[in-house]
C-alpha cells in the first residue's frame, strides 16, 4: 500500500479455514434405518461414512452460523 501504484487500492482481510492435523475416532450411536440411509447416501456421492458424517456436520455448523 506504500507504493504510488498501489494508492487507489483497497486493503482486505481474506479469512481461510485451517485444515485439522489429525482424524479423532469417536463412537456414535444411531437408529439402524439412519445409519442404513447415510450408508447409502455416502456410497452413492461416493464417500465414506465418516466423511459423509464430517461434510453433513460441518455444513450444520456453517448453516447455523449464519443464522
Amino acid at each position: 500500500m506504500a507504493k504510488p501504484e498501489n494508492k487507489n487500492g483497497v486493503a482486505i482481510l481474506v479469512s481461510l479455514k485451517a485444515a485439522s492435523s489429525r482424524a479423532v475416532r469417536i463412537n456414535v450411536t444411531l437408529p439402524e434405518d439412519v445409519l442404513a440411509r447415510i450408508d447409502a447416501v455416502a456410497a452413492a456421492a461416493g464417500l465414506s461414512r465418516s466423511a459423509f458424517l464430517a461434510k453433513a456436520a460441518k455444513h450444520e455448523i456453517e448453516r447455523n452460523a449464519a443464522a
